[in-house]
């Protein structure tokens, strides 16, 4: 479904061996080649380990010991001389120290094209194939030959990224084999989370102490009251607050040759041969898990800014050994998965179901995928998107509940129950071509949204459960309009929206074509902590580091922009980094220049029509901000405002499936306001939701409906005109009470008539 020129880039390029990954706000884990015994932090001094049990050293460095033959010869036989000398002299004389990617012929380097200005962790983007001296920027897509690499670097050179005193770059990070040894132990030593892993009764997991020796799978401890795991010897050895953690450490290949900080070829290329021959996989990050329901939401990562790739129980699956492999969404997932079918397997380093390139790049090598993700909507979802993204030719999407809506939704929770888990594997069925379809492969869709009609709604807000009653929650798949008058805060809503959605685990890109980026983060890192950050400094770089975490990405664009390019950009978010809600904020300044007169309506026709075919094709859900027509402002304040308010054609409507106002009420200083639902395609549930703008958590909160109260004028004349008519009513009464006949009773009628009377009488 990608049609555009980055697309036919970008896609013959997951072929070959040169696609690397993309650098984004929250990167994953990274490689390097690491002696076991040994941690080594960038710019800091080596420290040794006390040793552990030699029971208990992890089986990670058992299976390099087992690979070591079959990539001995292969490291050996490395490029030639020239291209070899030439590639390690430009490295040198750049100060680079390249990071190894997740295949043994490649090299992480800065991208001469785009790393100058960007910070260091972010500047190494593009892949270098050692033995062809190709290279791909992921992230400018910048690619050539070798010559024409250095080409570019000579225009351009890396000044930016190097420090002042012209040193060279860090070594990658690695962790020892010590480490992950003693928080293996732990695992082990502690008879409650233990138990709660291996145990066969009810509410536990069912795995084998052989399958978490394999994957690594430790116990660290760890202080939630701080942002980041900075001390090793806290995370194995714990404090007095420290909460129990799950340690999965997550490896890749060890660097080769052209990582050794050496100017001596010879020298380099020996220690090569030999580093990478005794050890072909390294630990290079740690992803640390809450253990617990009091701890569940806790989540970090040692350490937390580094920026090569790796992947949880990526050295099980050894190179020229295994010719499938399973991707699953968590971690205990890939162990039991692994455990119950002999099939290495591997989880996805981030949450939200996001696929990142580098992760693609690793699973390019298998002919069968099997992609088995939680078997409810989302994970479905997901699951149908990765197998599009890794090749509908050589994925098979896993079920595990196999169309039923009841019971265990996840390989982890398969196995806890007892379930046969080889025999869901074999049911596991291709992803159909997705422009030709039959009822057959729809009914199994069919049947799940009429059994399951509560997880067809959609993600659900936290902060604002009016929405979830009148919208059932956020989907993928559908257009919203969002409108209101100026100044009303349609910005601080969806950003406060967009946020907790995200929260939620909801891939966000962020379109502010108003607002700069800068200013609009800050908003949104107040609204994140619910205060204000500028009366806190102190707690910026707490609050920042948590933003960190979360699958939020911005576009690079502001004011006036053509939407063929801001489609290309959002087709590659969408591809790169799983995005499933897109804000354009707003569509106005977004066209500001594209056309004038008549011309500006057909324009903006063009772009929701665009938007719309966007978010049906790719499966996203896309918020589009839009004016109000200037006339409608007054009614936008009164209340009146319709669906025929909003600036444009009547097409902007249309095409929609959800149109909301945002409206004031009250007067011009209220802090009320209301979302008046005027569109809803999916259940067709109007009506209106008021909110109240909170200055202390600078987002908005939701209210009851205020009270309707007349005026105290139309109070009074009410009730005046009411006794009058009482009166006027006795009195007639008692008239008509000692009439003698009906000619008395109409001349009696007569001297009293009046309009209020003759009101009455009718």
């Amino acid at each position: 479904m990608w049609h555009s020129s980055s697309a036919r880039l970008l896609k013959p390029l997951l072929r070959r061996s040169l696609l690397s990954p993309l650098t984004a706000t929250r990167s994953a884990a990274g490689s390097s080649a690491v002696n076991w015994s040994t941690v080594q932090r960038p710019g800091s001094m080596r420290r040794s380990l006390a040793t552990v049990q030699p029971d208990m050293r992890p089986e990670i460095a058992q299976h390099n010991s087992d690979t070591a033959s079959s990539n001995s010869s292969s490291s050996s036989d490395g490029p030639h001389d020239a291209l070899t000398h030439s590639i390690r002299q430009f490295l040198v004389s750049t100060r680079q120290n390249p990071r190894a990617g997740l295949k043994p012929d490649e090299l992480i380097v800065k991208c001469p094209e785009c790393s100058p200005g960007k910070p260091r962790r972010l500047a190494y983007s593009a892949h270098l194939n050692t033995h062809t001296g190709e290279f791909v920027c992921t992230s400018c897509f910048a690619q050539g030959p070798w010559d024409k690499y250095r080409e570019l670097a000579a225009r351009r050179t890396f000044q930016n990224t190097i420090p002042r005193t012209r040193s060279t770059d860090p070594p990658p990070f690695r962790i020892d084999e010590g480490t992950l040894a003693k928080l293996q132990h732990n695992l082990e030593a502690h008879e409650d989370v233990f138990a709660g892993l291996t145990g066969h009764g009810e509410g536990q997991l069912r795995l084998s102490r052989d399958a978490l020796r394999k994957y690594g799978v430790g116990l660290g401890f760890v202080d939630a009251s701080v942002p980041v795991v900075e001390d090793l010897e806290l995370l194995v050895a714990g404090s007095d607050n420290a909460a129990p953690c799950l340690a999965f450490p997550r490896t890749t290949f060890r660097t080769n040759s052209f990582i050794e900080d050496t100017s001596d070829a010879k020298m380099a290329a020996e220690s090569a041969t030999i580093v990478h021959g005794a050890q072909p996989f390294s630990a290079v990050q740690i992803k640390l898990i809450g253990w617990g329901k009091e701890h569940s939401d806790l989540e970090m990562y040692y350490p937390a800014d580094d920026a090569q790739p790796g992947l949880f129980g990526f050295h099980l699956a050894a190179i020229g050994d295994s010719y499938e492999v399973i991707l699953t969404s968590r971690e205990l997932d890939a162990v039991a998965a692994y455990q119950a079918t002999g099939i290495p397997a591997v989880s996805l380093p981030r949450g939200a179901y996001q696929l990142p390139l580098d992760s693609m790049r690793a699973l390019e090598r298998f002919e069968r995928i099997y992609v088995w993700l939680d078997d409810d909507q989302q994970g479905t979802e997901a699951a149908q998107l990765i197998a599009r993204k890794l090749g509908v030719d050589r994925c098979l999407v896993v079920r595990t509940r196999d169309g039923n809506h009841e019971g265990a939704k996840s390989a982890g929770e398969a196995l806890a129950t007892g379930a046969d888990l080889k025999n869901i594997l074999d049911n596991s069925r291709p992803v159909q071509h997705d422009k030709v379809l039959s009822f057959a492969a729809l009914r199994d869709a069919v049947r799940f949204e009429v059994t399951n009609p509560d997880l067809i709604r959609g993600v659900q807000s936290t902060d604002l459960p009016g929405w979830n009653a009148c919208f059932k929650g956020l989907r993928p798949g559908e257009l919203t309009i969002l409108s209101g008058a100026t100044g009303c805060g349609k910005t601080t809503v969806i950003s406060q929206m967009s946020l907790d959605f995200c929260k939620s685990g909801v891939s966000t890109l962020w379109g502010s074509f108003e607002i700069p980026n800068v200013r609009l983060a800050t908003r949104m890192l107040s609204q994140f902590a619910r205060r204000d950050i500028a009366g806190s400094p102190h707690e910026i770089d707490f609050w920042s580091r948590k933003f960190e975490n979360l699958p939020l990405y911005f576009l690079k664009f502001h004011g006036s922009t053509k939407p063929e390019t801001v489609l290309e950009t959002m087709r590659h978010a969408v591809y790169a980094y799983d995005v499933k809600h897109i804000v354009i904020d707003n569509l106005q300044f977004m066209m500001s220049m594209q056309g004038k007169g008549i011309d500006k309506y057909d324009a903006q026709d063009a772009a929701i029509a665009t938007f719309r075919q966007f978010a049906t094709e790719e499966n996203v859900h896309i918020t589009v901000v839009a004016h109000l027509r200037k006339d409608s402002h007054q009614a936008s304040a009164s209340g009146d405002a319709d669906i025929n308010s909003i600036f444009g054609s009547a097409k902007v409507t249309q095409e929609a499936d959800n149109v909301v106002i945002l409206q004031r009420y009250g007067n011009s200083q209220s802090k009320t306001r209301c979302l008046n639902v005027l569109k809803n395609r999916f259940d067709g549930t109007l009506g209106k939701i008021y909110i109240s703008y909170s200055s202390e958590s600078m987002g908005f909160k939701e209210i009851s409906a205020p009270r309707q109260r007349k005026s105290l004028k139309v109070v009074q004349s009410s009730r005046k005109l009411s006794e009058d008519e009482r009166r006027l009513a006795e009195s007639i009464a008692e008239e008509d009470i000692v009439a003698d006949n009906d000619h008395d009773l109409e001349e009696k009628r007569a001297k009293t008539s009046s309009p209020s009377s003759d009101k009455l009488k009718k």
